[in-house]
């Protein structure tokens, strides 16, 4: 029988098809409506349905938005606007569940001994450095030099670059091509973190169960 995961704040459901194919059966919780999402979803505020449910799962990931640590939105944080900060509650939240968890975010968040997931860890052409801590023993694989080239933004991608996915970028295709998620859109995909990232992650929790 498939572990249950439960995967917070689940957007297109990216992250959680990593964890699929690491072999779990994931569900996806957000607060607004996700048609794109793939699997099964429901709609409801990430913190309160972990509080009146997380313990029906076997695993918990979390990706709280990261507006408020990301560089991308930096500008817009300096010139006044405010953003949701929503680790410390999910953090809360998921230590009064009591389950094993991860918590994903951007560089610079407010994450407790985080280990770094990048994407030359994975083969895959893109950096995209996130951090995730956990309540268990995560180990970080080790972090090859960077280097290949990021494209220029808006550009198209050449032979042996790399590309960063924010925002309005050109690529979907490429993008859904390397990480297999081909339903996800250009928001969904911007908005994501490789599912190569949680299926390491769900791989290496999955042998902490193996005696």
């Amino acid at each position: 029988m498939k572990l249950k995961l439960l995967d917070l704040y689940c957007c297109q459901g990216v992250g959680g098809y990593g964890f699929e194919l690491a072999g779990f059966d994931v569900t996806g919780v957000d607060l607004f409506p996700q048609p794109k999402h793939p699997g099964e979803f429901i709609q409801a505020d990430a913190i309160e349905y972990v509080l009146a449910h997380g313990h029906e799962y076997d695993y918990i990931h979390a990706s709280p938005p990261c507006q408020d640590a990301s560089m991308a939105s930096m500008q817009f944080r300096v010139a006044g606007k405010e953003y949701p900060k929503l680790i410390e509650a999910t953090r809360a939240a998921l230590i009064e569940v009591d389950k094993p968890y991860d918590i994903e975010n951007v560089p610079g968040a407010a994450l407790i001994n985080p280990i770094l997931l990048c994407g030359s860890m994975f083969g895959i052409p893109t950096y995209r450095h996130r951090l995730f801590e956990s309540n268990w023993d995560l180990q970080q694989p080790l972090h090859l030099k960077h280097v290949a080239k990021n494209a220029k933004m808006g550009r198209a991608i050449k032979d042996g670059e790399f590309i960063q996915y924010v925002g309005h970028f050109s690529g979907v295709k490429h993008v859904q091509e390397f990480t297999g998620a081909h339903w996800a859109d250009q928001y969904g995909l911007a908005q994501s973190i490789p599912p190569q990232y949680t299926k390491y992650i769900g791989e290496q929790f999955l042998k902490t169960l193996t005696p």
